[in-house]
């Protein structure tokens, strides 16, 4: 019993969280004067029919008639298009603007206070009754052009949108109901119209007032070791408060009477999403920790319930991420189809970071719906994981990118109601996240590429080992928008640009087919029988290869756009390694380490597992790999440095560049190409070590009275042991999936490399180059006898003092 109540509470909470916020277009008390799916006049001509067309006694008779609902769209039976009309004859021209009369008889008309209109209206719309307009749906303010686009992006028409109209110009008996509908742009791919009209008695008593925080998202906010960002919203405004405690092994229910609080800001929603967003940075955190977190309002003790989330460790030299894009959906099903490619992608990479998301996380940015079912399918996710995400062209609605998701954009970036542009590090690696929306022209405008060019070089400065470059719309892609003259007038800019400022890899969306790039040097494919291959755990890796590799991952929702020929591709000159279309959801595992770039692509039948409840398989689709051996080229420098002729007082440079090469793994020590000349110098320096008796101290500055290290012990009494050059102490990078290889392995594979007899180290401060939390290298040089020679001083000051005490007593006595 007492389960059976707690499931019922949760379901409540779940659906008092995350139901839209959208009114319904019916209610007991109301009376339903137009219904969906009645019969409409319409005007599909492509032309104005004039200015009258909306008052009551304009002649519609060569209107034609038809079904609601009206219009064309790719998936006209999930839509519930009833009469197909005209767009024209060219498709990538198509008429901007379509026109719908319907008459209804009202009786009482008096008695009605208000409406409410249940509506479908791809892209947007203007409502009149009886001559006067009474709504704009996506629809600029002033005067309205019935002659062209709106440039506003609507929804599918999978779902009413419920829209309150007030009180409405309603008159007894006939009454005229008018509607135009916009297209965004001439190419869009579907227009749909239909109507409801309910009118009521009563006057609207209002929403009750709800302070639970719904769609919760967890970013990044500039420093990531040390600051995380917050997001959510409520239906009313509320306190905008974080609370959050370090999470303590062993201890599941943390404890926010320990909490530190953090106040952030709210700000009301566009009118057409509705409510507050709330915007919470958390700074000074530890690095490397896990938290416990709530948000919500403090003063009145409304909280979510408890979440994690996890800072950056210092120093991470290897991560793991999942890369996935275009989520938009129309229906609260097909967003759960993304939930179940994420879970299934954490499940084969469990170490991932973050989520890097390139864009349209929804179809209709401007839908409270379909906000609330992405965050709904995947607030588990969102509300634990750290999300980096780019704007899309489909979450572009006045603001709504960035009052759902909280990143450190620049200071002057222009647009910031189309979407936001920022980087972060992670790693080797540095991260510039753009926005392509921040321009009509689809040209990043001056501001944003100026920060660009400027972010990636400090980035270089304070040593990122990598670049990366995500965004939206895909510059080099295969599928239906490779040739949108917006994409052209991108790729023209940035791909040289990339180049430039030495961008590595390039992660895209917005085409949704599958596609990875040739090496590009800039706008150019770099020939494949020039670059060198290294292939280890199922991985081909280009070495060293330079330039640019751009990716597109399909689509993590329901979307899936065919490839256009080869020679279109060659005609726009894209150079694909590889691309389809498996019209499977998909995503990938990425990994970065110091040297290597690891790419992992999945495809994943997530509507199956969630539809049929058919547990299914991710299937690995395509792989690639890049391996840098800058760190083998420095140990290379550092060998050709040494003397040709081999003194003792050379012995720090060579076992220093012997302890370099012992830092990189086999791989890398293959492309050391003077490793044996390091052999040779060591064999020297054992030579003159044989011939002299009593070594000098490689140090000028020895400490004659070390303090020894209580936590490194010498063992063994043998002051002389042949110790092999292994890898040296550093983690040994992991790649997703792969069975890492421990230090031991590594050793083994080394083993016969290089060897020197070597006299073991005595702990003292002089070994004070280990790194915090290595273990104590056991191949370097002794400085001598030192402790040894200092015991017996300090023996016979003590028998001195010991008889010239004895001689003292004998005389006093």
């Amino acid at each position: 019993m007492f389960i059976g109540l707690l499931v019922v509470a949760i379901l409540v909470q779940i659906g008092a969280t995350y139901a839209p916020s959208v009114v319904k277009a019916e209610d007991a008390t109301g009376d339903v004067l137009l219904a969906k799916q009645s019969d409409w006049k319409y005007w599909d001509k492509g032309t104005y029919p004039g200015d009258t067309w909306r008052d009551a006694d304009f002649n519609d008779t060569a209107w034609k008639t038809g079904k609601g609902a009206l219009g064309y769209n790719p998936k006209n039976a999930d839509v519930g298009i009833n009469t197909t009309i005209s767009y024209g004859d060219d498709a990538n021209n198509k008429y901007p603007v379509y026109f719908f009369r319907k008459e209804i008889d009202v009786k009482d008309a008096g008695k009605y206070l208000r409406a409410n209109l249940a509506l479908k209206a791809d892209d947007s719309a203007v409502v009149y009754v009886n001559g006067t307009e009474v709504k704009r749906v996506r629809l600029a303010d002033g005067a309205i052009n019935f002659n062209d686009y709106s440039g506003e992006l609507g929804p599918d028409a999978m779902e009413y949108e419920g829209i309150k109209l007030g009180a409405i110009p309603l008159k007894e008996g006939k009454n005229t109901i008018a509607v135009a509908v916009f297209q965004q742009k001439g190419s869009s791919s579907d227009v749909t119209f239909d109507a409801e009209l309910t009118a009521f008695t009563t006057e609207d008593t209002g929403e009750v007032a709800d302070y639970t925080p719904s769609k919760i998202a967890v970013t990044f906010f500039g420093n990531t070791q040390t600051q995380k960002g917050f997001t959510w919203h409520t239906k009313v405004d509320a306190g905008s408060d974080l609370q959050y405690v370090k999470a303590v092994a062993g201890v599941t229910t943390p404890n926010f009477g320990q909490a530190q609080t953090v106040t952030g800001k709210s700000e009301a929603n566009d009118a057409a999403i509705g409510g507050y967003s709330h915007q919470v940075a958390a700074k000074y955190l530890d690095a490397g920790a896990t938290y416990w977190y709530r948000v919500g309002d403090k003063a009145r003790n409304v909280w979510t319930e408890p979440a994690k989330f996890t800072t950056q460790k210092r120093d991470t030299k290897a991560f793991d991420f999942l890369y996935v894009t275009d989520s938009q959906g129309s229906s609260e099903e097909e967003y759960s189809w993304t939930d179940a490619t994420l879970n299934k992608g954490f499940g084969l990479f469990p170490k991932s970071e973050f989520i890097l998301q390139t864009g349209d996380l929804v179809n209709t940015s401007s839908s409270p719906a379909e906000w609330g079912w992405l965050f709904g399918t995947s607030q588990n996710l969102l509300s634990n994981t750290t999300i980096a995400a780019a704007t899309g062209n489909h979450d572009a609605f006045n603001n709504s990118f960035r009052q759902h998701f909280y990143y450190d954009h620049p200071a002057n970036a222009n647009n910031l109601n189309k979407g936001v542009y920022y980087s972060f590090d992670y790693g080797p690696a540095h991260f510039m996240m753009l926005n392509t929306n921040d321009q009509d022209s689809r040209a990043l405008d001056p501001t944003q590429l100026a920060w660009l060019k400027a972010d990636a070089k400090k980035a270089r400065e304070d040593g990122a080992k990598w670049l990366v470059v995500a965004f939206h719309k895909g510059i080099y892609t295969v599928a239906s928008h490779m040739t949108d003259s917006e994409i052209v007038t991108l790729r023209n800019q940035l791909a040289p640009v990339f180049d430039e400022i030495g961008v590595d890899i390039v992660l895209q969306g917005h085409d949704h087919s599958y596609f990875r790039s040739e090496q590009m040097d800039g706008m150019t494919p770099i020939a494949t029988d020039t670059i060198g291959k290294e292939t280890e755990d199922g991985v081909t890796r280009d070495v060293d290869p330079g330039g640019q590799s751009y990716h597109v991952i399909n689509t993590s929702g329901y979307k899936f756009y065919q490839p256009q020929s080869e020679a279109k591709m060659k005609e726009s000159g894209v150079y694909p390694a590889k691309y389809a279309q498996p019209m499977l959801q998909m995503f990938a595992g990425i990994s970065f380490t110091e040297d290597r770039f690891t790419y992992k692509a999945y495809t994943y039948d997530a509507k199956s597992a969630q539809t049929a409840r058919v547990g299914t398989d991710a299937t690995l689709f395509d792989t690639y790999g890049i391996l840098k051996t800058d760190r083998a080229k420095a140990v290379t420098s550092e060998i050709e440095a040494l003397p040709a002729k081999v003194a003792l007082t050379d012995e720090a440079a060579i076992l220093a560049a012997k302890a370099s090469y012992d830092g990189l793994d086999s791989t890398l020590q293959k492309y050391v190409s003077n490793a044996s000349v390091l052999t040779a110098k060591l064999a020297d320096l054992e030579a003159l070590k044989a011939e002299e008796p009593n070594p000098v101290d490689p140090d000028p500055n020895p400490n004659p009275n070390p303090d020894p290290d209580p936590e490194v012990t010498n063992p063994d009494p043998d002051p002389e042991v042949t110790t092999p050059v292994t890898p040296g102490n550093e983690e040994t990078p992991v790649v997703p999936g792969e069975t890492p290889t421990t230090n031991d392995q590594a050793t083994e594979q080394v083993t016969d490399s290089i060897s020197v007899t070597t006299p073991k180290p005595v702990a003292s401060e002089t070994t004070e180059s280990v790194a915090e939390g290595d273990t104590a290298q056991s191949d370097l040089p002794s400085t001598g006898d030192t402790n040894t020679l200092w015991a017996l001083i300090v023996l016979g000051a003590s028998f001195i003092v010991l008889g010239t005490s004895l001689l003292w007593r004998k005389k006093l006595k």
